[in-house]
């Protein structure tokens, strides 16, 4: 004979009340259909878990230590119905979240800021990975998201959402010649070293750095490449040369480097989000929902910002 549910249930209230009536009145339920469901629980155990009496009732030493281990069978199961239905609502479980570039530094950090805030009972993993590798990873379910440049994903059989352009800034030692202009043209760069990321590791800014460089009438001098923008950063910080890198990378203060636009601008880098159609998990939807409205208030905060850049360009002199 099996056990049921209800008997366990039933089980605690009269170990608590210690008397059948008030249960039977509390779980408004009959007494004898209470009794027998102890006693088929009894029968079931093959123990006595209840010693009854003419003038009380009292737990055995089997029916104290049996007592303690249902209510934590009870208080897991709750627990498991509780997860169960934030489970639902996308407010508990695991994202892995691959993320390339520029957008590591405001999208996805704030997004996952966001998101904690809104679900904090999810665990989040996230993993810095070259676009042209978060597609497979997608796909071999490594990691539900991903984020990064635009052609440089592999859509196949993925959903893929451009979410943000960023424009590309030059990046160059303090002491640099050009540091006093407040805006600079790309080809005044075409005699500079730059410092790139390797092409092997399939990121998207090698062949967007090539592709303004070429459209501007001259090949780039590639050296010193590394995949770490901290370290793109220190071998200008030392001098090595340049480097085109996102806007967004302002936020990462380093001293010795200086950040300045180009005139005329050069197209931007398109950043994007993929994730499998198929994913209907509410976690990821709920992260979508997130990632949607942070990237509407960075583009509201980039225009405002451009307004007024504009504007102090206006009415600052030029020396």
């Amino acid at each position: 004979m099996t056990v049921e549910f209800q008997q366990l249930r039933y089980f605690v209230a009269v170990a608590e009340e210690l008397n059948f009536r008030k249960v039977a009145e509390r779980l408004h339920i009959a007494q004898p259909p209470l009794s027998r469901k102890i006693r088929q629980l009894e029968q079931a155990l093959g123990v006595e878990l209840i010693r009854r009496t003419t003038r009380k009732i009292e737990l055995t030493a089997a029916g104290k230590v049996y007592l303690e281990e249902v209510r934590q069978i009870l208080s897991q199961v709750q627990q498991a119905s509780t997860l169960a239905r934030l489970a639902e609502r996308g407010q508990v479980g695991h994202l892995r979240i691959g993320f390339e570039g520029s957008s590591a530094y405001d999208v996805v950090p704030v997004s996952v800021k966001v998101f904690k805030e809104k679900s904090p009972l999810i665990a989040i993993s996230a993993f810095e990975m070259a676009t042209g590798d978060q597609g497979s990873a997608i796909r071999e379910g490594q990691i539900e998201i991903g984020f990064g440049v635009l052609s440089r994903f592999d859509g196949n059989n993925l959903t893929v959402k451009t979410i943000m352009q960023d424009s590309l800034v030059a990046v160059l030692p303090q002491n640099h010649p050009l540091a006093d202009h407040p805006r600079i043209d790309l080809r005044a760069l075409r005699n500079e070293t730059f410092i790139i990321c390797p092409r092997r590791y399939r990121c998207g800014l090698y062949d967007h750095t090539l592709a303004v460089c070429h459209q501007a009438g001259f090949s780039p001098k590639l050296i010193q490449e590394t995949q770490e923008v901290h370290s793109i950063l220190g071998f200008v910080a030392a001098g090595l040369g340049v480097a085109l890198l996102p806007l967004s990378v302002k936020k990462l203060l380093r001293s010795q480097v200086i950040y300045r636009p180009f005139d005329p601008p050069l197209e931007g880098l398109d950043l994007a989000m993929a994730w499998r159609p198929e994913n209907e998990s509410p976690t990821l939807s709920v992260f979508l929902e997130v990632v949607q409205q942070v990237v509407d208030q960075l583009s509201e905060e980039k225009q405002i910002h451009d307004v007024n850049t504009a504007h102090l360009e206006e009415v600052t002199p030029s020396h």
